[in-house]
């Protein structure tokens, strides 16, 4: 698998030059996506006698679905390691800063490996696996578009047929941002690509030509969640398959997706291969240099991890070993569970018809083309806890992540920055909810002035300000990825919990509520917020609350 690594470098170089400037302010460490957080790292350990090291592997969220694999190649090569996983972006930053304390890294593509390690550091880096970025679509869904029949063979489906489902509003689909994430990124870059008709590579005067960004904008139109993270995504669409029924991801979280979603006795997603472009990822895992001296162990672990053995456990979790994409162990049994004809998943490397990536230059404009003009606006309402507690470095805190989020400049160093479309709000509140302050566009200006003088006084009442935000959603919510955003250090009186829990639920709008945690903030009131709205929690109490107001916007 090295030469698939080789093979790539050269495209891979450059779709990280465009995004080196986003993963310089996307720092390992800044809750979901960073590293070290709790339930963010994952220990292995050898089944039998002592570790003779343990490697500490700055990962991406999608090998937690390979863990027998890892514990295999554990077990049969006597090394420990630890994992500890978080975005693409963020291991890249982790090689620009030196490695961090990392001792290998293992990121979703090689794009992230070739551009982050600026110093030379990582050595021996090869593939693990591969896997397609497809579109999983519920197969009822898939049977009334006509791409596939009710024995769950799917149909040759084009970039353009995907198009014209949402434009006819047979279709919304969950994606990660593709600022944010690998397989936002891919992806886009493959939708923008296969719409051009051509089969070469994004050029500068395609960013410009007026039809194709009108039918990237109609396509991306169709997005109803966006998300910072892969397997989060994947996990939202299982718990709740009555409510989404589409995503974008890897084929082989898919197919994870599928084993839960028939177990539990929902319709499986069939896998849709866009047949005029793909975007595949290779998943190398490389060894971090910094004089430690675990190259020894490093190499004994990537053996195993290449070993027949583990090689099998990562095509049972469904992802591809074979030369091209296709399968080593197509005839084991379990394999064949996973790569399942009657889930619309295609074996042959026929299927997967890759694209071609631009350079580096016209991927950086690509990408801000995608922030600033193409995505659909996000409308986001900050309910923001000013009670007395926060006086201080909490304030500073709340103040410096909105900035990060919200000022231009700031968050264009990101990839996040405010398009002329996007709606912020800002509602601050205590004991009570304080009048909100909107703002348009780009010019975020007095929300930001707003949240530095408002004064930190008074009690908690979560619950009043989320009624507060109720009250200001948009009339014609489909325009918008549209989210809520509850920071609070606090403990919330539960007074006003139900009145607000009725009052969501009656409005029928599934609208997410993120929540930051910081201080004293009760994790059981939070997560039920998150619980109730299919949305997440970010751990703001490292004290880095810029970064994690950061990856917040990734999911909105």
């Amino acid at each position: 698998m090295r030469s698939a690594v080789r093979r790539t470098v050269t495209a891979a170089v450059a779709i990280v030059a465009s995004l080196t400037m986003l993963a310089a302010c996307s720092m390992p460490g800044s809750g979901g996506s960073g590293n070290a957080d709790p339930g963010k790292t994952q220990s292995f350990t050898p089944a039998k006698g002592k570790a003779e090291a343990t490697l500490n592997i700055a990962s991406g969220s999608e090998n937690k679905e390979v863990a027998e694999a890892i514990q295999q190649a554990v077990d049969d090569s006597g090394v420990a390691v630890t994992m500890n996983y978080m975005g693409s972006l963020d291991i890249m930053t982790a090689l620009e800063n030196g490695g961090g304390n990392y001792d290998a890294v293992w990121p979703a593509s090689s794009m992230w490996i070739s551009m982050g390690d600026t110093k030379h550091i990582v050595k021996d880096a090869a593939s693990t696996s591969t896997t397609p970025i497809v579109f999983g679509i519920a197969k009822s869904k898939a049977v009334d578009l006509g791409w596939a029949d009710s024995s769950g063979k799917t149909k040759p489906v084009k970039t353009a047929d995907i198009l014209a489902a949402v434009s006819s509003g047979k279709l919304k689909f969950s994606m990660t941002s593709a600022t944010q994430s690998n397989s936002g990124a891919s992806a886009y870059l493959a939708f923008m690509t296969a719409l051009t008709g051509r089969d070469e590579p994004l050029n500068a005067n395609d960013l410009s030509d007026a039809k194709l960004t009108n039918q990237v904008t109609a396509l991306l139109k169709g997005v109803d969640r966006s998300s910072g993270s892969s397997d989060w995504l994947k996990d939202m669409v299982v718990a709740n398959p009555d409510r989404f029924d589409s995503m974008v991801n890897y084929e082989s979280l898919v197919i994870q997706a599928d084993k839960q979603l028939t177990q539990n006795g929902h319709d499986p997603l069939l896998t849709i291969y866009p047949a005029d472009g793909i975007a595949v990822s290779d998943s190398p895992l490389g060894y971090v240099d910094r004089g430690q001296n675990l190259d020894s162990s490093f190499a004994k672990f990537q053996k195993a991890l290449s070993s027949k053995d583990s090689k099998l456990l990562f095509e049972r979790a469904g992802r591809r070993t074979g030369l091209g994409g296709t399968l080593a162990f197509g005839s084991d049994n379990d394999v064949k569970q996973s790569f399942r004809a009657e889930w619309g998943v295609n074996t042959s490397a026929d299927a997967l018809k890759t694209i071609a990536l631009p350079s580096a230059d016209v991927i950086s404009q690509a990408l801000t083309v995608y922030q600033t003009k193409l995505r659909k606006p996000s409308y986001t309402i900050w309910v923001v806890d000013y009670s007395g507690s926060m006086s201080g470095d909490g304030k500073d805190g709340v103040v410096g992540g909105l900035k990060a989020a919200l000022d231009p400049n700031e968050a264009k160093q990101s990839h996040i920055e405010p398009s002329d479309g996007d709606v912020n709000i800002l509602i601050p509140f205590s004991s009570t909810a304080e009048n909100a302050t909107r703002v348009n566009g780009a010019n975020t200006g007095e929300l930001l002035s707003r949240a530095e003088t408002t004064e930190a006084t008074g009690g908690t009442n979560i619950y009043d300000g989320l009624n507060s935000a109720l009250g200001m959603l948009p009339e014609n919510p489909g325009n918008y990825t549209t989210a809520i955003v509850l920071m609070t250090d606090g403990q919330s009186d539960t007074g006003d919990k139900n009145y607000f829990t009725d009052e969501y639920r009656s409005r029928g709008q599934d609208v997410p509520i993120f929540s930051i945690m910081f201080g004293d903030a009760d994790p059981d009131q939070l997560n039920e917020l998150a619980n109730l709205s299919n949305a997440k929690v970010f751990d703001g109490r490292d004290g880095n609350l810029a970064a994690v107001f950061r990856q917040v916007k990734g999911f909105n």
